[in-house]
C-alpha cells in the first residue's frame, strides 16, 4: 500500500481506536463489595442503605406521608452509626420563584477539633411525585450516609463535618434556602459537596464549581482515584432549564464542588428511576469522589482557596490550569504556527482557501445531520428525546456528519494542499479558542488544550525532515479526540436528541482536524455511501418502535375544574401525539382552547367533563389591617381534600408587594407572560393536612379578588380509567398528573 493510502487509512483506524479507548477508561469504577474494608467506600453496603430507605419503591415529595417514612430512615440509620443529628422543620420559601413549602431537613453532625469551617456534604432526600428518586437523589443521600461510616470511626477531625441531607429540592432548592439562610449550622459551612443525579447510570463528574477552586481541585486530583469533568460543562449547566442545592450556597460564596451523573436521562423524574435500574458503579464513583475528597479537606487549611481552574481529562489524565493563564497559551499556540509557518512555509492563498473549506465542513456536516433528524421528525410526525433503540439514531448522526463532512473535506483535497489545508484547520481552532478565552472562559480548555498541543507538533514537523512529518501531524489526533468525539456520547446520553444539535460541534471540528489527513482517498464515494446509509436509516426507522417500557412516552394527565363555573376539564399533556387506548379512550379535542377562566393561553388535547364535587381550598381571613404603606391582611389556607400543593393569584393591580411565611418576609413575584400573566403568583407545596399561615402586604388599601386553586396528583373519578390506561409504553414524569380545583375569592 503506498503512503497516499496509508496515512489516511491509519488516521482513520488511530481515531477509532483512541475513541473507544477514551470511552472505556472512562466509565465509572466497579462496584466495591460489602466485604470492602471499612475505611473503603462500597457501593454495594451503600445500595443496601438505599435500598431500606426506599423499600417500597414509591415517589415521596415534600410532606407525603411517604417523604416522612423516608426521612425517619434516614435517623434511623444515624443513629445505627451513632452519628449525632439536628432537625431543621420549618416553613421556607425559594428565592427566585414564590414556591413555598415546610421543609424537615436533616443536619447529622461529626464533630471536630475546631468550630467553624464545617465540610457539608450535601444531597436531598425528596422526590419528585412520579419517581421513587433512586438516582434523584437517593443514590447521594446513600453515599453520604455509607461514606459516613467509615468518616465517623476516623473521627474527630481537624474541621467538623456536617451531613446536610435536604428536602424539598425538587419544589425550588427550598430546603437548601432554608438551611444555608436560615440555620445557624448554614453560617458555619466553610466547603459544600453536593451529590446529585439527573438519570441513573453514569460517571460522576465534576458539574461546576464555586469561582475560587484552585484548592479543591487540586485536593480531588490528589485524593481521588478516578477524577473526572471538564470545565465547559458548567458554561453548559448555566444555559439548562435545570439546578442543583448547590446554587444555593453558591449565590452566598460559599466554596463548592457539585458532583452529578446523567446516564439514561430518560429515567429522570419517571417511575423508571427506581432501585432496579440504578447502576452500581455510579453509586460506587459518587463514594469514590466523596470520601478521600472530605477526609483530606477536614484536616485541611481552608483560609485560602486559590484561584479559578479550568480542567479537562485526557485519557484518565486529568489537565488544570489557572483561567487568567488561557490567554498566554493562546498566545503561545499561535507562536509556534507562526514558526511552523516559517519553516514549512504554506501558502497563504492556500490557507485562506483552507479557511474557508473548514467553515464549509463545519457548515455542510452539521446542515445534513441537522436535516436528517428534521426529516426523521417529518416522517415520524413527532419529536422526541430518548427513542427505545438509539442505535439507528446514534448511526444517522454518524453518517449525516460524514456525509455532509466528507463533500467539502474532497473538494478541499482537490484544491488545497495538505500543509495548507492543516494550516487553516489549526489557525480555525486557535481562533475560536480565544473567543471562548473571551466569552466562555470555562470552556475555552476544550479546544485550546489540542489547539496547544497541535502547534507544538507543527511546529516540530518543520524541525524534520520531509518523510518524517506525516507521523507528527498524525500525533494532532491523540489530543484532539477526548475533546471532541469524546464528548459526543456523554451530550447524547445528558441532552437527548431533542438536543442534539450539541453534539454537532464536536463532530464537525473533528472533521475540520482530520480532512487534511484524509488526503489521497477517494472521499466523495465515500460521502455518497454515507449520504445514502444515511436515507436508507431514516427510512428503516419509521418501522421501529420509538418506545419502551424502559424508555417509555412520557404523557401527564391534567384535570381543570372551574369551582365557580361548574366547567371541568381533562387534558393529555404530551410533548409527542398520544397515539393507542389512551388517547381513544375519550374523544378529546385538537382544536385549542384555554381551560381556565383566569387566562387565555390555550391548550390541546383537552375534553369537557363533569365536576367532581370535590371541595376547594378554603381561606379563612384572621385579621386585617390599614397600615402607613397599604393594607396587611393575615389569612389561612387549608385544603379539605388534603391536597399537596396550593396556589394563591392576586391581580397585578391589587399591588401585592410581599408576603409572609415562617416568620420570613418574601418579595412577591409577578409574571408578565405564560398561564399567569397579569398575576402576582404564591404557591406553597406538600401541603397535605397542613394549614398554610399567609400575611399579605398590599401598597394600596382597596379590596381586591383572588384566585385559589387546589392541586393534587390525584385525580378525580373521571380521570381514573385514564390512569389505568397510561402503562406499558406510557409514563408519567416530573410532577405528573395534577388536578386543579380553581374558584375566585375575596381579600
Amino acid at each position: 500500500m503506498s503512503d497516499q493510502k496509508k496515512f489516511p487509512l491509519l488516521a482513520i483506524g488511530l481515531s477509532i481506536i483512541l475513541f473507544i479507548f477514551h470511552h472505556l477508561v472512562l466509565l465509572p469504577p466497579t462496584a466495591k463489595p460489602a466485604t470492602a474494608p471499612d475505611d473503603e467506600f462500597s457501593a454495594e453496603r451503600a445500595y443496601a442503605v438505599l435500598s431500606t430507605l426506599l423499600a417500597e419503591g414509591v415517589p415521596h415529595p415534600v410532606g407525603s406521608s411517604q417523604n416522612k417514612i423516608v426521612r425517619q430512615r434516614i435517623i434511623d440509620e444515624l443513629n445505627r452509626l451513632g452519628i449525632a443529628y439536628e432537625e431543621q422543620n420549618t416553613w421556607t420559601c425559594g428565592l427566585i420563584f414564590t414556591a413555598c413549602a415546610y421543609v424537615e431537613n436533616i443536619i447529622g453532625i461529626i464533630p471536630g477539633h475546631s468550630e467553624g469551617n464545617a465540610i457539608a456534604l450535601m444531597a436531598h432526600y425528596d422526590s419528585v411525585p412520579m419517581a421513587p428518586g433512586a438516582g434523584d437523589d437517593g443514590a447521594g443521600v446513600a453515599a453520604i450516609l455509607e461514606s459516613a461510616r467509615a468518616l465517623v470511626n476516623e473521627a474527630p477531625f481537624e474541621h467538623p463535618i456536617f451531613l446536610v441531607i435536604t428536602d424539598s429540592e425538587e419544589m425550588g432548592l427550598l430546603g437548601a434556602a432554608a438551611f444555608y439562610h436560615h440555620h445557624p449550622r448554614g453560617q458555619e459551612i466553610g466547603v459544600v459537596l453536593d451529590f446529585e443525579g439527573s438519570g441513573t447510570t453514569g460517571t460522576s463528574l465534576v458539574l461546576r464549581t464555586s469561582e475560587a477552586n484552585e484548592l479543591l481541585i487540586n485536593t480531588l486530583v490528589e485524593q481521588t482515584s478516578s477524577p473526572y469533568g471538564f470545565s465547559f460543562a458548567a458554561e453548559i449547566f448555566k444555559r439548562m432549564p435545570n439546578d442543583t442545592d448547590f446554587s444555593v450556597p453558591l449565590s452566598l460564596g460559599i466554596p463548592g464542588i457539585d458532583f452529578a451523573f446523567a446516564g439514561e436521562r430518560n429515567h429522570y423524574h419517571t417511575p423508571n428511576d427506581n432501585l432496579e435500574n440504578i447502576d452500581l458503579r455510579t453509586i460506587q464513583h459518587h463514594g469514590e469522589n466523596m470520601l478521600p475528597l472530605v477526609r483530606a479537606l477536614a484536616d485541611a487549611d481552608l483560609s485560602d482557596m486559590g484561584g479559578r481552574l479550568v480542567y479537562g481529562t485526557l485519557y484518565h489524565i486529568w489537565l488544570q490550569w489557572l483561567s487568567d493563564y488561557s490567554i498566554y497559551l493562546v498566545l503561545l499556540s499561535a507562536a509556534l504556527l507562526i514558526f511552523a509557518s516559517t519553516r514549512l512555509k504554506p501558502s497563504i492563498k492556500g490557507v485562506s482557501l483552507g479557511f474557508v473549506f473548514s467553515i464549509g465542513i463545519i457548515g455542510s456536516s452539521s446542515g445534513l445531520a441537522f436535516g436528517a433528524f428534521q426529516l426523521i421528525q417529518t416522517t415520524l410526525g413527532t419529536s422526541f428525546a430518548w427513542p427505545a433503540y438509539d442505535l439507528p439514531y446514534r448511526l444517522v448522526l454518524l453518517f449525516s456528519t460524514l456525509g455532509g463532512g466528507l463533500l467539502l473535506i474532497a473538494a478541499a483535497n482537490r484544491r488545497v494542499s495538505q500543509l495548507d489545508q492543516l494550516f487553516a484547520a489549526w489557525l480555525l481552532w486557535l481562533l475560536l479558542s480565544l473567543l471562548l478565552v473571551v466569552y466562555l472562559p470555562d470552556a475555552a480548555n476544550v479546544l485550546l488544550l489540542p489547539t496547544l498541543a497541535a502547534a507544538f507538533f507543527i511546529a516540530a514537523a518543520g524541525l524534520v525532515d520531509e518523510r518524517t512529518r506525516p507521523w507528527l501531524f498524525l500525533l494532532t489526533l491523540p489530543v484532539a479526540i477526548p475533546s471532541t468525539l469524546s464528548l459526543v456520547y456523554p451530550l447524547e446520553q445528558s441532552q437527548g436528541y431533542q438536543l442534539i444539535m450539541a453534539t454537532y460541534p464536536f463532530i464537525t471540528l473533528f472533521l475540520v482536524i482530520v480532512a487534511p489527513l484524509l488526503k489521497g482517498l477517494r472521499l466523495f464515494r465515500a460521502a455518497g455511501v454515507s449520504i445514502a446509509v444515511t436515507g436508507v436509516l431514516i427510512v428503516s426507522i419509521n418501522f421501529i418502535p420509538l418506545y419502551s417500557e424502559h424508555r417509555p412516552q412520557i404523557v401527564n394527565l391534567g384535570y381543570f375544574e372551574n369551582l365557580d363555573s361548574q366547567t371541568s376539564y381533562l387534558q393529555l399533556q404530551a410533548g409527542n401525539p398520544v397515539e393507542g387506548e389512551l388517547r381513544e379512550a375519550m374523544n378529546f379535542s385538537f382544536e385549542p382552547k384555554a381551560l381556565v377562566e383566569f387566562s387565555q393561553l390555550a391548550v390541546r388535547n383537552w375534553i369537557e367533563v363533569g365536576p367532581s364535587g370535590l371541595p376547594g381550598l378554603e381561606m379563612n381571613i384572621l385579621d386585617q389591617q390599614l397600615v402607613d404603606t397599604g393594607r396587611r391582611v393575615e389569612l389561612e389556607l387549608r385544603s379539605p381534600r388534603q391536597a399537596d400543593s396550593l396556589r394563591l393569584l392576586v391581580p397585578i393591580e391589587a399591588g401585592l408587594t410581599d408576603f409572609e411565611l415562617g416568620g420570613n418576609r418574601y418579595q412577591a413575584v409577578t409574571y408578565s407572560g405564560g398561564l399567569f400573566a397579569g398575576y402576582s403568583v404564591i404557591t406553597v407545596f406538600g401541603v397535605y393536612a397542613r394549614s398554610v399561615p399567609l400575611v399579605l402586604n398590599f401598597a394600596s388599601a382597596a379590596e381586591t379578588d383572588a384566585i385559589l386553586i387546589d392541586i393534587s396528583t390525584e385525580l378525580p373519578a373521571s380521570g381514573a380509567r385514564l390512569v389505568q390506561l397510561r402503562s406499558g409504553l406510557l409514563s408519567p414524569a416530573h410532577r405528573g398528573d395534577q388536578a386543579f380545583l380553581i374558584k375566585r375569592t375575596s381579600l
